[in-house]
């Protein structure tokens, strides 16, 4: 994969930063979650189920917070496991703040689950997760400098799972990386927990505003990575005639 040179300065000369799978799986969310909750049936329904498994966290208070943790851990190293599904029994037997910090624990010790196998197995390990453009595109957003705003702009924009894989094969410093990786899990953490509360309430209209929003962004993201249109040749190209000197 090819470096790009340039200091601290994202180098990169992309349409976006932002990853359109994550604006993609974040917007399929959003409308499912409030389809469920338009439907009044629907919604019954689970929030009868998450209401069953109340009395089984209750009487393993401890494993089932291990359980979240570790499920969570696992959405953060894996692209085939989301957290979504966590969300609802989350918030039912913790509250908001509770289900908030044992997300953003479980994300957090995701991430450096990813970033140890990504130092310690390399390139390998990312081709498995996404093709060699893709990787070349990630891996050039952070500089040789490994300077801070760098890497916590590409957790921020980039598949987390991805980004820790990344930072442990480019060797980028654990203390960087960390203090990375536990800012930007807090504003997807914390916004994950307000959907799913909003779900609770059946705020349907919330969620579907949301969703439109997202789509409006996907949109803006696929006009801005639009192949740039060439324009004719100029006049003053190599085949424009130079009069011989007099």
């Amino acid at each position: 994969m090819n470096r790009r040179n340039g200091g601290d300065q994202l180098t990169v000369a992309d349409r976006g930063f932002v990853s359109t799978r994550r604006v993609v799986v974040v917007l399929v969310v959003l409308l499912l979650a409030g389809l469920a909750a338009w439907s009044t049936d629907l919604h019954h329904q689970i929030i009868r189920v998450v209401q069953m498994s109340e009395p089984v966290f209750a009487r393993h208070p401890v494993s089932g917070a291990l359980l979240f943790i570790g499920l969570a851990a696992l959405s953060a190293a894996v692209v085939f496991f989301s957290t979504v599904i966590l969300i609802p029994f989350g918030i039912n037997v913790w509250g908001e703040l509770g289900c908030f910090l044992l997300l953003w624990t479980g994300w957090f010790l995701g991430g450096i689950l990813t970033y140890t196998i990504g130092r310690r197995f390399g390139r390998p390990v990312l081709h498995w997760m996404v093709t060699e453009p893709v990787a070349a595109e990630y891996e050039a957003r952070i500089p040789a400098s490994h300077a801070f705003l760098p890497v916590l702009l590409a957790q921020l924009a980039l598949p987390s799972e991805a980004v820790g894989y990344l930072c442990g094969l480019l060797k980028v410093p654990p203390r960087t990386y960390l203090a990375a990786l536990g800012i930007a899990e807090v504003p997807f953490a914390l916004g994950t927990v307000l959907l799913g509360a909003a779900f609770f309430r059946r705020e349907y209209a919330v969620l579907l505003a949301l969703a439109l929003a997202g789509l409006i962004l996907l949109g803006w993201l696929w006009w801005r990575r639009r192949p740039a249109r060439t324009g004719p040749p100029s006049p003053t190209g190599s085949d424009q005639r130079v009069a011989p000197p007099s």
